[in-house]
């Protein structure tokens, strides 16, 4: 009997496994309004990156300038090779440019960043598989800010505008990258690459878009992902999430292990 159920186990771990090597090589985007009816679970089984419209407060959360202008969360950041602390009220006055804070996670927490999350899920935006979602990542770009490329090794990365200025997002399935070379892209920004940095990279197929806020995209695993401030005046106001599964979960420990 206990031989058995090592093997249903095993086979079951393996089974998740293939799943989650499995990929979806479509340059297609699913594009939604929110709507309370909808069954999220549904299109999340197509495998391909969604955009969500008009997503209610809910599910933002209070990540704003004016929500968060006077508070005096503590702050830690690192430049030139020392470590600062100070209030978030000064950090945001700070002039720009400036690095994001360290201590992310924390400031996710006292903003209960986490809340946006829970309500999504419980609005049916998850599949039986997930578990339970971490910590959510809170930023504020200022123009010529951003996140050099990665790729994604949870089930689904989810970006939420939430206020400000717009995002630009460069999305590339792995599909497209050669294996061998692909770490030449990591935290690189796509928008400045040329042949010169990166030989392969004109042949590489992406999609580019635009994210405003009030808006979110989810981004399955097997895709790689950068995130910039979308130009013009202010600051651009999002955070990022992670949606895990047992087998994802192991996959994003390996792969910061490797970094």
């Amino acid at each position: 009997m206990t031989l058995e159920l090592l093997f249903l186990a095993f086979l079951v771990v393996a089974l998740c496994a293939f799943a989650y090597r499995g990929a979806v090589h479509e340059f297609q985007i699913l594009q939604k309004d929110y709507d309370e009816e909808q069954n999220w679970s549904e299109l999340l089984s197509e495998e391909l990156p969604l955009v969500i419209r008009r997503l209610p407060k809910a599910w933002m959360g209070a990540w704003s300038e004016k929500a968060t202008a006077k508070k005096t969360w503590q702050v830690q950041v690192k430049q030139d090779g020392r470590r600062f602390k100070t209030t978030w009220a000064n950090w945001l006055t700070t002039p720009a440019p400036k690095p994001q804070p360290e201590n992310s996670t924390e400031i996710a927490n006292v903003a209960r960043l986490g809340h946006a999350i829970s309500n999504m899920t419980a609005d049916g935006l998850r599949r039986w598989s997930w578990l339970p979602p971490g910590a959510p990542k809170p930023s504020v770009f200022s123009a010529k800010d951003f996140y050099g490329v990665e790729k994604l090794s949870a089930e689904f990365t989810i970006v939420v505008a939430t206020d400000g200025a717009p995002l630009d997002l460069w999305i590339a399935h792995e599909g497209a990258i050669p294996a061998n070379v692909s770490t030449d892209l990591v935290g690189k920004d796509p928008w400045t690459i040329t042949t010169e940095d990166v030989p392969w990279i004109g042949e590489v197929k992406f999609v580019e878009m635009r994210l405003r806020p009030g808006n979110a995209v989810l981004v399955p695993k097997h895709w790689w992902l950068a995130i910039r401030h979308g130009g013009g005046d202010g600051t651009a106001w999002f955070w990022q999430g992670a949606f895990q599964t047992p087998i994802s979960w192991v996959a994003s420990k390996l792969n910061r292990q490797r970094e």
